[in-house]
């Protein structure tokens, strides 16, 4: 009987281990980019060499030089005489003025590099390599001018190893405390006594320097000559010594090496910090590193004259940021690329903005300007911007890279709470790379920005201007199955409904093609493992509740003969729920804490996760692993032959992961994800895709048409879109989802960017979503918006901006642009509330005109 009981435990052992060992999903390996090569001979030191403008390179173009006594470099622009500077050259006119401009912020101009490090306290400091490599101040260790770094010239460029370390003589090269029996014994007792050594202790006979880390710079070179130059000291036996008293208080003086490279192109250079030059010494960790934050600044004036341009920024749809505005006394403009990292959401709601989705920026000045492109470490990538009058004479745009990821957290008690910040360990695996494309003639302005990238998209991934569209196409987003709510004699139980069923989104079909509105691609939401809800995506169980796998089917073979094309919605970067319990720690992201990652959803009126409230809401989505996106949707696509997929979230958002056995950082979850989609042979619907993305993508929508409105910021632009015009097919938000502006306003937007249109329709009345968790779908109710939806496409067609590609785009006053198209139409739209003339064309308030062309 026993034997039996044994055998029986056996079985079930065994049956628990092959159930969770023969369905893992088994994470994919990280394919590592080749980082730039790095050897470090034929380095010159930076004190043998003199050569205050060396010319290292030309090109048809340019001409790169470089000053080898402060390592800052210059580019001659041979078509229009601009030089573009890595540095200010000349004294800033505020220092001419007593008390105006601070020490630090001249030091900042003569940088090429800042750095953010953490110490060995988690303290976060500033430093820049203008004071600790370039040009060391006077000490007793090194004479004024010391330089810290070597240079490397190559065919098309140089590169430039800096030594970032403090030469400064600091207290702890000083005993704090002395013994009596030492002191009489030495022949400066009575200097030492009188400057340094003022505290003595009876009890314990010690001679103690009151203002230890405070002595001034006079005070530590006495000490200095006494204890080094007679005394033979070293700063270790003075911190040991410490030590022995109890005085414990040690940190190290920080050293980093930090490589970059620069070379001439035949459109203008390329920058690099060098992942393989980065090192730490000690106990100090690089948190942030800011690549020539003074390249191409724009100074104030010249000669009196207020200097005119402005900054191109990609924030949402675009804006601009005009030189000089006199807005100093806002916040300066600092976004991080691609949105927050999901894995690393914070407890409180953000405020609602744009995210950056494309990696580039500008700045356009009266003779020339700059489109710049961050090629590497993207998704690590801050964009900073400021204007003249904060700090110094000079407007700003420069890039950021974060080596590492912090979270913050709060410890102890609600009363008396201690707040920490944790940091990953390692570095993240690439190179930070920024190419400058200079701009001239008529090209120099933000469209010329635009064409930048657009050219860079197109000489790096292969694409074409390839949009063959005519006609305005109408995305129809429908909602299938969702799970509600419901209650049998007071039990509280969760079943699965239906807003469209797959017969019924061909009668929506039907109707649409009944007012003439046959350009459509139909996006359906909801149609698996749980509908609008889902569960992982390792099978395709298509909603009973909405007609079964065959009645999708027949839906798509129905609609393919009408030339519509159905992109089936799958999630691979959250889920709600895992079919083993075991499965939400193994393929879960992981925050810094090591808590699992979860897509939180808010509560407006607090700004807290509903988890954090009193409010009743099911539980956040978790956050997959980003490891395992390539096992998910190889199992998916096995299991669902569809050709057109609508991947919701992929290429939109990224998370890294960092579980401290497997960090993936943002950037390697960017490239985790470009390769489910360079290898995926579907027709991909992406939504608002990033840069990296988008050249995998078939059809795009939710394209941003705004820019976050910060105070700082002076207009907004369609920057991203005439990056795209040509190359991809795009439409906007939902027309009838969005609620932050009128339904007029984004049908002039359609106009301006050259978008075609999208709703999110339901067959079933939706108001049956009250009381749900999906009442941001309560105006999705199809009958109220099949006029609307013919009325918008006749009158898009009869304008027929999509006969055309957005080329050119003019601010003609405030909230008044001009933009045309390339067959030669010219659209001026008014957002005022009041009429515009133009040419002696009346454009009336909230309304368009056309000008030209057609």
């Amino acid at each position: 009987m026993k034997l039996k009981i044994w055998i029986g435990i056996l079985v079930i052992i065994l049956g628990i281990t092959t159930y969770q060992l023969a369905f893992k999903l088994k994470a994919a390996d990280l394919q590592f980019p080749e980082l730039i090569p790095f050897d470090e001979t034929g380095f010159v030191a930076g004190s043998e060499l003199s050569d205050n403008n060396k010319l290292v390179v030309s090109n048809t173009n340019f001409e790169l030089y470089l000053d080898e006594t402060n390592t800052y470099f210059k580019v001659v622009d041979k078509r229009n005489g601009e030089v573009w500077q890595s540095n200010p050259t000349i004294p800033d006119p505020w220092e001419a003025e007593s008390g105006k401009i601070t020490p630090t912020a001249i030091e900042k101009q003569k940088a090429t590099l800042e750095v953010q490090y953490v110490d060995a306290n988690g303290s976060l400091t500033t430093i820049n390599n203008y004071k600790f490599s370039i040009s060391h101040p006077e000490s007793r260790l090194s004479a004024a001018g010391e330089r810290t770094y070597k240079i490397k010239y190559l065919n098309d460029g140089f590169q430039v190893l800096y030594m970032l370390e403090d030469l400064e003589v600091d207290y702890l090269f000083f005993p704090k405390f002395l013994p009596k029996e030492i002191m009489e014994t030495l022949e400066d007792r009575a200097i030492l006594e009188q400057i340094a050594y003022t505290k003595f202790d009876e009890v314990t006979g010690l001679y103690e320097i009151a203002r230890y880390e405070t002595m001034s710079r006079l005070v530590i070179n006495r000490l200095y000559d006494i204890f080094y130059g007679k005394l033979g000291y070293t700063r270790e036996q003075a911190i040991e010594e410490n030590f022995g008293y109890g005085y414990t208080v040690d940190y190290e003086k920080i050293r980093f090496q930090i490589g970059v490279e620069v070379k001439l192109t035949d459109k203008g250079i390329q920058t690099a910090i060098m992942r393989n030059t980065l090192q730490e010494f000690g106990g100090s960790r690089i948190s942030s590193i800011s690549l020539y934050p003074m390249f191409g600044t724009a100074i104030a004036e010249i000669a009196g004259v207020p200097t005119e341009g402005y900054i191109v920024l990609p924030d949402g749809a675009g804006a601009i940021m005009n030189f000089n505005n006199g807005k100093y006394y806002q916040n300066p403009y600092r976004k991080r690329l691609y949105g927050q990292d999901l894995a690393l959401l914070p407890f409180k709601m953000r405020e609602q903005q744009q995210d950056i989705t494309i990696p580039v920026f500008g700045m356009i000045k009266e003779v020339g300007g700059f489109a710049g492109i961050i090629t590497e470490g993207d998704a690590m990538a801050t964009i900073n911007a400021d204007v003249s009058g904060r700090i110094d004479s000079y407007n700003n745009v420069f890039i950021s890279f974060n080596l590492r990821e912090s979270e913050a957290i709060t410890l102890g008690t609600p009363s008396v709470p201690h707040g920490i910040t944790l940091w990953t360990k390692p570095i993240v695996r690439t190179d930070f790379v920024v190419q400058y494309e200079f701009l001239t003639g008529a090209n120099n302005n933000y469209v010329g920005v635009a064409e930048s990238y657009r050219n860079y998209l197109i000489d790096t991934y292969g694409l074409s201007l390839n949009d063959q569209t005519t006609q305005t196409v109408i995305t129809t987003e429908f909602l299938g199955a969702y799970d509600k709510k419901e209650f049998f004699l007071g039990i509280p139980y969760h079943t699965t409904r239906s807003l469209t069923t797959f017969k019924q989104a061909l009668k929506i079909i039907d109707e649409m093609q009944a007012l003439n509105i046959d350009d459509i691609n139909v996006i359906y939401s909801g149609v698996f493992n749980g509908g609008l809800s889902q569960s992982i995506e390792t099978k395709m169980d298509v909603e009973r509740v909405l007609g079964n796998e065959q009645g999708f089917k027949r839906m798509v073979n129905t609609l393919e003969t009408d030339h519509i094309d159905v992109y089936a919605s799958v999630k691979l970067m959250t889920v709600n729920g895992y079919r083993r319990f075991s499965d939400q720690y193994t393929y879960s992201a992981k925050r810094i804490t090591g808590n699992n990652a979860y897509l939180y959803e808010y509560h407006y009126p607090t700004g807290l996760p509903y988890s954090e409230t009193m409010y009743p809401h099911s539980d956040a989505d978790y956050i997959i692993n980003p490891a395992y996106y390539q096992a998910i949707y190889d199992k998916m696509v096995k299991d669902f032959k569809h050709d057109y997929i609508d991947l919701s979230m992929l290429g939109q958002y990224l998370t890294g992961s960092y579980d401290k056995s497997n960090i993936l950082f943002k950037q390697d979850a960017l490239r985790l994800q470009q390769a489910i989609l360079a290898e995926s042979n579907k027709q991909l619907m992406l939504r608002n895709p990033m840069g990296f993305a988008i050249p995998y993508a078939k059809y795009i929508t939710d394209l941003p048409t705004d820019t976050t409105l910060y105070a700082i910021i002076d207009e907004q632009i369609p920057l991203l879109q005439l990056a795209l015009s040509g190359l991809v097919d795009y439409a906007g938000d939902s027309i009838n989802i969005i609620s932050t502006r009128s339904i007029e306003y984004n049908f002039l937007k359609a106009i301006e960017t050259g978008s075609n249109l999208k709703y999110t329709l339901t067959y079933d009345d939706s108001r049956e979503l009250l009381n749900t968790e999906y009442n941001q779908y309560n105006s999705t109710y199809y009958k109220n918006w099949l006029d609307l939806m013919q009325t918008q496409k006749v009158e898009l067609d009869a304008i027929g901006i999509h006969q055309g590609r957005l080329v050119q785009h003019e601010i003609i006053a405030n909230n008044v642009y001009k933009v045309t198209y390339s067959h030669g139409l010219e659209v001026v739209i008014n957002y005022n509330l009041t009429p515009y003339n133009y040419l002696g064309q009346v454009v009336f308030a909230m309304n368009y005109k056309v000008v030209g062309g057609n």
